[in-house]
């Protein structure tokens, strides 16, 4: 399992999603990203491979780099669509998710601002219920994941990255 931290970056506003902490450092440092969340995530756990009962979905990352937007979905149409219609460019597999809720598992909930076109995705329900009210309309549930614990610990980004 591997945990997703989120990160948004306010000028170009987007938000980026990620198994890999050093990623989200290097875009805090590099190109104005913030760590978003009160534990440095708004999300939970993911799959890194999918499960052998079939129980898992492949979540894809796809970036479009006119639109400044990071889009996740698990549907294979809405990626092929996202590709053609909109100019996405796959990134990759973000991870793997239940497609279905079940004990300890929390919705993972997609969210689009279209005036400034960015997707904004959490698993908290009051983030959820705050972005609708400021501008923000509820799209769909690409997945579940597994719930993060409360007492996770936050990615702390340091001041300096260390020399090679």
């Amino acid at each position: 399992m591997a945990r997703i931290w989120s990160a948004m970056q306010t000028d170009l506003v987007d938000h980026v999603y990620s198994t890999n902490a050093s990623e989200i450092v290097y875009l805090c440092h590099f190109y104005g990203f913030s760590i978003e969340g009160p534990k440095g995530t708004t999300t939970g756990y993911a799959y890194t491979s999918p499960l052998p009962s079939g129980d898992t979905v492949p979540v894809y990352r796809l970036y479009s780099i006119g639109l400044t937007d990071h889009f996740l979905t698990t549907s294979e149409e809405a990626k092929i669509d996202a590709m053609k219609r909109w100019g996405y460019h796959l990134e990759g597999v973000l991870g793997y998710v239940y497609e279905t809720g079940g004990a300890g598992r929390v919705p993972l909930y997609q969210l689009h601002n279209k005036p400034i076109h960015d997707h904004y995705y959490t698993t908290s329900e009051r983030e959820r219920e705050d972005a609708s009210k400021n501008g923000w309309t509820e799209e769909d549930i690409i997945g579940y994941l597994l719930q993060l614990e409360d007492d996770a610990p936050k990615l702390v980004v340091p001041s300096e990255l260390p020399k090679p």
